[in-house]
């Protein structure tokens, strides 16, 4: 299911989740500098009304079976009963589709389609 919808930004993407009872836009895929190890390639962050920042999750590239690239992404913070695992992945039309399922395996299978 497509909870939300961005576009590339540089290295970074930018866009908005309207799905649910979750409603963040101004959200912000930033790559991460200085990786290391395990660490995520980006660091995902939303933006209030008032101007402020505030980190939701993290994504890592990761290539599906069918060899496309995208990001897997964790979104967690106080108002979410579980953390929410979904895929960044392009669409046809260019731009790029936050596509969340119940499991990380579904996730994968859903962004090598």
């Amino acid at each position: 299911m497509m909870i939300g919808t961005f576009t590339q930004e540089g290295e970074g993407y930018t866009g908005q989740i309207t799905r649910f009872a979750l409603h963040v836009s101004g959200m912000t895929f930033s790559p991460v500098p200085a990786k290391q190890g395990n660490s995520p390639d980006f660091i995902v962050t939303g933006h209030t009304a008032e101007g402020k920042t505030f980190e939701i999750g993290a994504a890592w590239t990761k290539t599906s079976k069918a060899g496309k690239p995208y990001l897997f992404v964790k979104l967690d913070g106080p108002t979410l009963a579980a953390p929410i695992l979904c895929a960044l992945t392009r669409q046809p039309n260019g731009t790029y589709g936050l596509v969340w399922n119940r499991d990380r395996k579904a996730d994968e299978e859903q962004a090598a389609a």
